[in-house]
């Protein structure tokens, strides 16, 4: 089911975009200082803020970069993709995944300052960004639903 996308839709579908391309930034940069070093971005290690080897890692930020991409074209749309409850737990988890990550970045920056994961400034930050795409897909999706029920009582929505 779809609708015609509306100001505050067309505004989060937006941010969700801007959000995105940052991060495949931050994919294609930490490609870039692993095969074509350039001397005005960070050094590999500085991207890199896990254990993962960094083969698994990029196949992973490919995957996600896919699903993004499949959702902010459903958003763009104005498609219904959740249903109410689903739109929770995705609102949700992004909270926590967000909560978790302030927490990491806070942590790394006040206390845990000779921790390797806690001090990951720039993967810790591209998580942020992440959190932030799944919370805009809830509350976007979250709207739609929203607008659905108005539409029984009202004819026009948005």
């Amino acid at each position: 089911m779809s609708r015609r996308p509306d100001r505050t839709d067309c505004l989060l579908t937006s941010t969700a975009m801007v959000l995105s391309v940052a991060f495949m930034l931050r994919v294609v940069g930490q490609a870039v200082q692993l095969w074509v070093p350039q001397s005005w971005l960070p050094p590999f290690s500085e991207w890199q803020g896990s254990a993962i080897p960094y083969p698994f890692l990029l196949a992973a930020q490919v995957v996600i970069l896919g699903v993004v991409a499949f959702v902010l074209t459903r958003m763009a749309q104005g498609r219904r993709m959740l249903g109410r409850r689903a739109c929770f737990v995705v609102i949700g988890a992004g909270a926590v995944y967000f909560a978790v990550m302030a927490a990491r970045l806070l942590l790394g920056i006040f206390w845990l300052t000779d921790s390797q994961w806690f001090t990951a400034w720039i993967s810790t930050s591209f998580h942020l960004v992440l959190a932030s795409v799944v919370l805009i897909w809830g509350w976007q999706q979250l709207r739609f639903t929203r607008c659905d029920n108005r539409r029984s009582v009202r004819r026009s929505c948005g």
